[in-house]
């Protein structure tokens, strides 16, 4: 695979990652953006300060909607053959790991700097929480 392509095997499936036009880019900014204020409008608070189990609990199926739907966003960019993702592959497959590798390789493929932190910062609780 190239620099502009990756291959993401998860379980059986394997899922292509390609690297964005710039206005793919730019909408995906937005994307991501518009993700956690849903989130943060449906609980009335910053996600930044809800705790993951909390968040999972009471928010969990909208978050597994909202995960789906932008993940099938992303990899069905320049793959005519892409097969979406269900919101049940999603909640039996992906974990935090998975989901932060990805993060990290569209960073990395479309030199998204800001991308990483902006993960972090507002995923910071779940993600510590994860960690034990």
């Amino acid at each position: 695979m190239s620099e502009a392509r990756t291959l993401i095997s998860i379980g059986e499936k394997q899922l292509l990652l390609n690297e964005m036009s710039i206005g793919r880019a730019r909408d995906f900014g937005i994307e991501v953006v518009k993700l956690v204020d849903e989130l943060s409008a449906l609980s009335g608070k910053d996600v930044t300060e809800m705790e993951m189990a909390v968040m999972l609990r009471e928010y969990g199926d909208v978050i597994f909607k909202l995960l789906t739907k932008i993940l099938n966003w992303v990899f069905c960019y320049k793959n005519s053959d892409y097969i979406k993702l269900s919101i049940k592959w999603v909640t039996d497959n992906m974990t935090i790991r998975i989901i932060t590798e990805i993060v990290t390789e569209i960073a990395r493929q479309n030199k998204m700097d800001w991308l990483i932190p902006f993960f972090q910062d507002r995923f910071r609780n779940a993600l510590k929480a994860m960690k034990g």
